[in-house]
């Protein structure tokens, strides 16, 4: 492979919402080593008439693979590396897959490439302190006799309370996770999604906005509970990971899943013995 390549950054486009655009440019020489790398790869396992594998030319092996699936390779990896040295050298800490874009015109293994590429960092939450009084009135209240019913009422307090610029990047991310999953469980069930979208009664527009709503709830509630655990100092200690990851073998393999399981479980511990 070759070396991480140097790239010349022209400048980082920050927004307050934690959306961030690197444009970078990629020098044409570096981008032609890296075709003739891949091009060596392929070589490595390929094998036609007249020659054993591994052992034709470049340009025999060049004129008989996908051209596209090359160039597929190729910027992946050009790109991957291009943004992971800008990601460092910006200190950033990207929480999607960023969204990339060729800003020149002629997008081949002959030119410079200009990239625009944009992600987005964790939002912040402004938590309205009215929260708190509104917590302990749900705590107060003892027409509420159901524990999952208390729950619930906290969170919308929390919710309500909750003031969060969500990036469109983010929440369309996290609507695209979600229709490619519906539409695996579709292909599992045997029937098509306007099929299920159909016996639901709703249109696809409908549902990715009910979508919408969801995300921006879940957002939300996550980043008010992070906050209270940070105000509040609440913490999860590693052998309490430790444990639920030893008894919980399926749940071993997302640790930050554990983590954020345990904190939410005492941010509402916390909140529940509030008078």
């Amino acid at each position: 492979m070759v070396a991480l390549m140097k790239t010349n950054s022209t400048d980082i486009k920050k927004q307050n919402n934690k959306v961030f655009t690197l444009n970078i440019d990629i020098k044409v020489t570096d981008i032609k080593k890296e075709h003739q790398e891949h091009l060596k790869q392929f070589q490595a396992n390929f094998e036609t008439k007249g020659f054993r594998k591994g052992k034709a030319p470049l340009d025999v092996v060049q004129q008989n693979i996908s051209e596209e699936k090359l160039f597929e390779e190729v910027a992946s990896h050009i790109i991957s590396h291009a943004y992971g040295e800008k990601i460092k050298e910006h200190n950033l800490k990207p929480i999607i897959q960023p969204q990339v874009k060729f800003i020149n015109k002629d997008v081949d293994f002959d030119h410079d490439w200009q990239l625009e590429i944009t992600s987005c960092e964790l939002p912040e939450i402004k938590l309205n302190e009215k929260y708190l009084a509104e917590v302990k009135k749900v705590n107060s209240d003892k027409t509420i006799t159901e524990e999952n019913q208390k729950i619930e009422k906290i969170i919308d307090a929390l919710v309500r309370n909750g003031q969060v610029d969500l990036p469109e990047i983010l929440i369309e991310s996290d609507i695209q996770n979600q229709l490619s999953q519906l539409i695996d469980q579709s292909r599992q069930a045997g029937i098509s999604v306007a099929d299920y979208l159909k016996n639901k009664g709703i249109t696809l527009e409908k549902y990715k906005e009910d979508l919408k709503t969801q995300i921006t709830k879940e957002w939300t509630l996550n980043l008010a509970i992070s906050q209270i655990a940070k105000e509040q100092k609440i913490e999860v200690s590693e052998k309490e990971v430790t444990n639920i990851a030893s008894s919980n073998p399926s749940l071993g393999q997302n640790i930050n899943f554990i983590y954020y399981i345990l904190t939410q479980q005492k941010v509402f511990d916390f909140l529940k013995k509030l008078l």
